[in-house]
């Protein structure tokens, strides 16, 4: 019911209700996002695979634990690059805002669902684009929200942004490399 509530609060006034769920600055709500995130991510990549429910709990696992430690980096290096340019933002708050707008990769669950649909279209061609799209609306969404909360410019605001998903990026590409380099020294 909160979550129902949450929702209307936004659809009325969306810089009241993000400026209310920064001011509590709720661990638990943020990980709600992070869990609807986490849910888009396993459902659009694994549609149709008929996993079984071990593994299935078992990538949702790990797809949170990345989606967390994601945002926390995210978040950190973004209050950093605010940091040097002497806006003073909280971590802790940009990782809520990050955590909401996890939301918005529940949108990924739509396009599995349409793309399982309609196999005989392959729209499976389409996921880069639909993935561009998402990310794009997430940046959208957390710019909008870092320049309501903190009065500092949009372009500000998206270098912000853009500065601390690099990190993100490299760290997880750097662990894939080692993944993948592990698993051929085993073979």
């Amino acid at each position: 019911m909160n979550l129902l509530k949450a929702y209307y609060k936004y659809m009325e006034n969306p810089s009241v209700a993000l400026q209310r769920l920064l001011d509590r600055c709720s661990f638990r709500q943020s990980c709600l996002g992070y869990l609807v995130a986490t849910l888009g991510w396993v459902v659009f990549f694994n549609v149709g695979d008929g996993l079984s429910i071990p593994v299935l709990v078992l990538k949702l696992l790990i797809v949170f634990v990345a989606e967390l430690t994601a945002g926390f980096v995210w978040s950190a290096f973004a209050a950093l690059f605010l940091d040097l340019c002497h806006s003073r933002v909280s971590s802790a708050e940009l990782f809520v805002m990050v955590g909401s707008s996890g939301i918005i990769k529940g949108l990924l669950i739509v396009g599995a669902l349409v793309s399982a649909m309609f196999p005989q279209f392959e729209l499976g061609l389409l996921a880069p684009l639909f993935l561009l799209i998402i990310g794009i609306l997430q940046l959208a969404y957390l710019t909008h929200g870092l320049v309501s909360r903190e009065n500092i410019s949009v372009a500000r605001a998206l270098s912000a942004w853009l500065f601390g998903i690099v990190p993100v990026f490299m760290s997880f590409a750097l662990a894939g490399v080692f993944f993948v380099w592990g698993i051929a020294l085993l073979v």
